[in-house]
């Protein structure tokens, strides 16, 4: 767990502030700092801070002092409305629930099943249950992402315990019968009410973004490919990160927004040449 505080961000862009006239881009953990490490502009400085509540304090406290030049930029998670109402004109968010779901949305995820990927089981997986990869993916991360929006809490742990490494399928009733056991007095029943009752949501809003990494490994361990197990989810988050093509992240309401901040806050730029 990160040790750095709201009042530990402004005091390190304060100090920095002295040596360093350009723009500061707020981040929430070292994953963060790698994807915008090469997308940065040249005049901008990164700050990792340390999970999504300590920029948006830290950045409400540069607002309350005035200082100019510093951009947060956070996950959506479930409350991207309140955040797209702006809690600062110096905050953003993904444009789906976090970075890795950003990312697995674009055309980055089809680099990582030609790296880790079989063809030939890709595309009998693909003819089968007539949909691509990232629809089906995106399928088996609901169920948990709905899962946490009724309460659950969800680990690794869990999903690898309830997804068929052979098939890529996910024991739906055996999820839900441990999570009853545990849950202590909501019933199966109840329970598939609730997640059945949950207002309608953008999907890339629902899901996880690290659940979409576990179930991208668990596909490419068998169905998919023939991924080795020292491969991690890591390893496979790096992939994504670097073949994110700009375009695509041209297309994102977040790089928009990025934008239009730069445009209010001349001199300052956060992004790298549209070139």
């Amino acid at each position: 767990m990160s040790d750095t505080t709201p009042n530990k961000i402004v005091a390190e862009i304060k100090i920095r502030r002295s040596l360093h006239t350009g723009s500061f881009l707020i981040v929430e953990g070292k994953d963060d700092r790698k994807f915008w490490e090469v997308r940065r502009h040249r005049s901008c400085r990164l700050i990792v801070g340390g999970g999504k509540n300590n920029i948006i304090y830290g950045v409400q406290r540069l607002d309350e002092i005035r200082f100019e030049g510093a951009l947060g930029v956070v996950d959506s998670d479930y409350d991207y409305l309140p955040l797209r109402s702006s809690i600062s004109k110096n905050l953003v968010a993904t444009d789906a629930h976090d970075l890795e779901c950003l990312l697995c949305r674009s055309f980055a995820l089809n680099s990582v099943l030609v790296e880790f990927g079989d063809p030939e089981k890709i595309n009998r997986f693909e003819e089968e249950y007539r949909k691509d990869v990232r629809a089906a993916l995106l399928e088996r991360g609901l169920l948990f992402g709905n899962l946490r929006r009724v309460g659950v809490t969800i680990d690794q742990g869990v999903i690898s315990r309830f997804v068929n490494e052979k098939e890529w399928a996910v024991d739906e009733d055996g999820l839900i019968y441990d999570t009853v056991k545990w849950s202590g007095g909501v019933d199966a029943n109840t329970l598939q009410h609730r997640i059945a009752r949950l207002p309608p949501m953008d999907p890339w809003h629902v899901v996880h973004g690290h659940d979409l990494l576990t179930l991208l490994r668990i596909g490419l361990r068998s169905m998919l490919g023939n991924l080795s197990a020292n491969i991690s989810i890591d390893v496979i988050a790096g992939v994504l990160r670097q073949a994110m093509k700009l375009a695509d992240l041209q297309s994102t309401d977040l790089w928009q927004d990025m934008r239009r901040w730069e445009n209010r806050n001349t001199p300052f730029l956060v992004l790298a040449g549209e070139s």
